[in-house]
């Protein structure tokens, strides 16, 4: 028989948490319920709706970061009203996530074979590229490959 205790119920899962995003969740759904059609065509907040209601915040920290951004941009393109507080909460939170995504990717080392480096040329550097008969340097004295010009 197994006597463990289960482990403490995590911060997301607290009830004021469950509650808030109920809150959210109603706020939203009075937004959508203004539109007809409107869970059919914002699915991605029709799903967060529902997680809400089932899950609290906690269904906000579940969602990939790919879904985020299509929340984020089907929250954007709505009249948020200014005195809502749970979706302007929700917007916020919706947001700081998406902050705290991208400054993840400010720590990935620069990897050659991963990343497109994109520099300007002029119009002739570029025609003549096109042609093949390229030179070996830009005209500012840069090989093609951004190493120093040989001597």
């Amino acid at each position: 028989m197994n006597h463990s205790t289960p482990p403490p119920p995590r911060a997301a899962e607290a009830p004021a948490d469950r509650l808030r995003g109920r809150l959210m969740a109603a706020s939203l759904g009075r937004l959508l319920d203004r539109v007809r059609g409107s869970r059919e065509v914002l699915p991605h907040l029709a799903a967060l709706e529902r997680g809400l209601l089932a899950e609290g915040l906690a269904a906000l920290d579940k969602v990939q970061p790919h879904w985020l951004r299509r929340i984020a941009s089907q929250l954007g393109s709505l009249p948020l009203p200014d005195d809502d507080e749970p979706l302007q909460d929700l917007l916020h939170r919706v947001m700081d996530r998406l902050e705290t995504e991208r400054s993840g990717l400010d720590n990935v080392p620069f990897d050659i074979e991963r990343t497109v480096v994109i520099e300007e040329m002029s119009h002739t550097d570029f025609m003549a590229i096109a042609r093949a008969d390229a030179p070996t340097e830009i005209d500012d004295g840069r090989s093609l490959d951004g190493q120093a010009p040989k001597p």
